[in-house]
């Protein structure tokens, strides 16, 4: 006797392209009308350029479908995309050691770079990184929100003043506060 697995899989899909109205409309009713979900998504208009990253679940037969849909649509759209097939991420594991940081100052090249270094150098995992910039009294200024994992023999007492000290040292400000998040 076979089993079937109906077990819900998962796909990730990114697409990116020149900003029009209602891309988004029709990459949802692609997932829709192949029977997907919409798990999580973020979507974002860099410049003159639509960009969006999408975690779909779905039975094996309907991801296969959208697998098979979505190219010929995002061509009609002029979109470049990817897809991965992917395993579902178990938060509830990980909430005791959620952080977020929060950095801000005059922009600098490569300081995104000097900070996520750090993060990686000390096995902290980042799981989002917005950043952005703006003129503030007549000045480049950078915010970078960055959320992460510390891992569980990590405390953040141990490199919340070093990290705190790199920040200053490119006159950065810094907070690390932890994510709480009820689960029911």
């Amino acid at each position: 006797m076979t089993t079937i697995n109906t077990a819900p899989q998962y796909l990730v899909i990114t697409a990116i392209g020149e900003n029009k109205t209602g891309l988004v409309s029709e990459l949802a009713g692609l997932v829709y009308q192949c029977g997907c979900n919409v798990v999580d998504s973020k979507m974002a208009i860099f410049a003159n350029e639509f960009s969006i990253i999408m975690l779909l679940e779905g039975e094996h037969v309907d991801l296969l479908q959208l697998e098979t849909q979505l190219p010929p649509l995002a061509m009609s759209l002029s979109l470049l995309t990817m897809m991965k097939r992917t395993q579902k991420r178990h938060l509830a594991d990980d909430l005791n050691n959620h952080y977020l940081i929060s950095i801000d100052g005059p922009d600098k090249a490569g300081t995104i770079k000097v900070f996520t270094s750090y993060l990686a150098k000390q096995g902290i995992d980042i799981t989002s990184l917005k950043s952005g910039t703006e003129i503030r009294q007549g000045n480049k200024w950078q915010s970078a929100q960055i959320e992460c994992l510390m891992p569980t023999e990590q405390t953040v007492n141990s490199i919340e003043s070093e990290f705190v000290s790199l920040c200053s040292s490119y006159e950065m400000s810094c907070t690390i506060s932890p994510i709480t998040i009820e689960v029911n």
